[in-house]
């Protein structure tokens, strides 16, 4: 490699490029590496990160750069909560060296450009020869970006199938209606049946934005929390993680409220005809009453349709209720390579894999 630093100018090696802002103009496949998220997330301090650079391609390209961000981080609630589920806390290292955060729940991304992959993989290799890391992961790639990594960077220490994020493509001939085709017709009717006693007993589904949201993140913070304690996962985020997702071009919060209380909240991010639901969280005491979670769904969705978006991208968890709710899954990997080979970690990673597998396809 033949960069010794970042600075705050952009170093070239071969064809791809080092810097520590994120480029002006970004080709970006997906939420997760647009320029709007990135800038975001940089200013959002739920990740405790020590350092950071954006590798990216060609700024000059027609259709702006691709990118890749590098982020040395010694704390990660959501990393944590894997390392507590699979009984490897700390186990990583620390700092642990990310090509992308794992907050960012690919979905769409598949192909990853050969560039970035040289560039992520030697940045990292220089930062952990200088420093206190060991490891990178690169958390979040569909199949075909575990294929770009292994051709381009080689075999791995360890792969992890660490997450499923599901997704639903909306045909806006067809409209709304026949979109609750899509599922069984017992499950039809039941969704049918819970919509119509929602709406008797008062409960509300609006898009929030501005000022509006940012009102709401007090009573929204509490159910995100209650979401993760659930999982026996640390709380993902805190206050002002929220109110930063929220300074996010087209962010929103999907704000489910009956009586004037806020009872649940997705907060959303609309970005062209796609819109991705990141987080959120329901009062758990009105699932039963209010369906508090499948109204929150369904209406974003009629919302959708109106609005004339063409692909709504519902992220990971609740993987049995979202196959029986006909959304498509794609499974996400983690690759973890190390600069040297690992056999005193490789039976660990298998154990993870293993464990979160399970855990994934309900075995």
């Amino acid at each position: 490699m033949d960069t010794t630093g970042t600075g705050r100018s952009t170093v070239t090696a071969a064809d791809w490029r080092l810097s520590d802002e994120v480029p002006e103009r970004v080709a970006a496949s997906c939420l997760y590496d647009s320029a709007g998220w990135l800038r975001a997330w940089e200013d959002i301090g739920v990740e405790k990160r020590s350092r950071h650079a954006y590798v990216h391609t060609d700024p000059e390209h027609p259709d702006g750069a691709s990118v890749l961000p590098l982020y040395a981080v010694h704390e990660c609630p959501f990393w944590d909560g894997y390392e507590r589920q699979v009984d490897l806390v700390g186990r990583f290292g620390n700092p642990v060296i990310f090509a992308g955060s794992p907050y960012s729940m690919y979905g769409k991304r598949g192909h990853v450009p050969a560039a970035l992959v040289r560039g992520a993989h030697a940045t990292a290799m220089e930062w952990i020869a200088s420093g206190p890391a060991e490891l990178l992961v690169v958390p979040n790639l569909t199949e075909e970006g575990v294929a770009d990594w292994l051709e381009t960077a080689g075999p791995p220490v360890g792969r992890i199938l660490l997450e499923r994020t599901y997704s639903c493509d909306l045909d806006l001939d067809a409209g709304f209606d026949q979109h609750m085709f899509r599922v069984t017709n017992k499950i039809r009717r039941d969704v049918q049946r819970r919509l119509r006693r929602a709406d008797e007993r008062g409960l509300t589904i609006r898009m929030v934005e501005g000022p509006e949201a940012h009102a709401l993140v007090p009573a929204a913070y509490p159910l995100t929390v209650d979401t993760s304690d659930k999982n026996d996962w640390p709380a993902l985020f805190d206050e002002d993680a929220l109110h930063g997702m929220l300074r996010v071009p087209g962010a929103m919060m999907v704000a489910a409220e009956v009586d004037g209380r806020l009872v649940g909240a997705f907060f959303a991010f609309r970005r062209g005809s796609e819109v991705t639901f990141m987080c959120g969280g329901v009062a758990y005491a009105t699932l039963h009453d209010l369906s508090t979670y499948v109204a929150l769904m369904y209406r974003s969705t009629e919302w959708a349709y109106e609005q004339g978006m063409r692909r709504l991208e519902w992220g990971r968890d609740n993987y049995r209720f979202k196959e029986r709710h006909a959304l498509t899954g794609t499974d996400l990997w983690a690759l973890v390579y190390a600069p040297e080979p690992r056999p005193d970690l490789e039976p660990a990673l298998a154990h993870m894999d293993r464990v979160l597998s399970a855990y994934i396809r309900g075995d």
